[in-house]
């Protein structure tokens, strides 16, 4: 599953490519590494606010939930949830139908296991813009955001740099955006979205395996690194 994600996006570009403003820019800060087992937040752009950039608890709880993020993380990890999982009775399929969410990243990581070892892969644009991935989202009574990664069936590109899980983040292309914010959007249609996603221009890389290690984050740790006899 995916429980680390990139977002080295500077504020002005990344309000600039989003065409919305960051509603707490003081609180933004670009990551090489976002990890999700931490608790951590992630810009995105709710179906209640289009045209801004909120901040959101990576990891969905539900609404009326009451004790410690970190408490319900360890009994249901929420931090991506499969698509075929929206045709469920689950908790937080409701959330699917009108709380839908963009998440801008600049890339994600992937692992292939090979003779015995595992190695890490960044994968991004190969423009090097920020790209939107699926989302779907809880608001608490508090006010705070949650929000939730969808993931779906990995395509023939990843499957080269992943063979540990099949599964891959659910794109959102930038000219999708309103269709997948609206809450006007047929409920088939949104599930054919999550069906048929976007193709990418992506390219990957593989990097040093520090992305293992949870506490370690450097500038140049995207950076291809090249593994003897890989």
């Amino acid at each position: 599953m995916y429980f680390k994600i990139s977002n080295t996006a500077e504020k002005e570009i990344l309000e600039q490519w989003a065409g919305a403003s960051l509603k707490h820019p003081h609180l933004y800060t670009p990551q090489v590494v976002i990890n999700g087992l931490n608790e951590v937040t992630l810009p995105i752009i709710t179906t209640e606010e289009q045209h801004t950039i909120s901040l959101a608890i990576w990891g969905m709880l539900p609404e009326n939930y009451n004790d410690d993020w970190i408490v319900f993380q360890n009994t249901a990890n929420t931090l991506n949830l499969h698509e075929e999982s929206m045709d469920s009775d689950l908790w937080y399929v409701d959330a699917l139908k009108n709380q839908r969410a963009l998440i801008p990243v600049t890339g994600f990581f992937t692992s292939y296991l090979r003779n015995g070892d595992s190695y890490p892969y960044f994968i991004g644009l190969k423009s090097g813009r920020p790209f939107y991935l699926a989302g779907i989202y809880t608001t608490l009574a508090d006010g705070f955001i949650t929000c939730s990664l969808l993931v779906g069936k990995a395509n023939a590109f990843i499957r080269k740099y992943q063979n540990v899980v099949d599964c891959m983040p659910l794109t959102i292309p930038k000219n999708g955006k309103d269709e997948w914010l609206d809450q006007r959007t047929p409920h088939s249609k949104i599930r054919q979205i999550l069906k048929s996603p976007a193709t990418n221009d992506f390219y990957a890389n593989p990097i040093a395996k520090d992305l293992f290690h949870n506490n370690i984050t450097y500038d140049s740790m995207l950076r291809p690194y090249e593994y003897f006899g890989s």
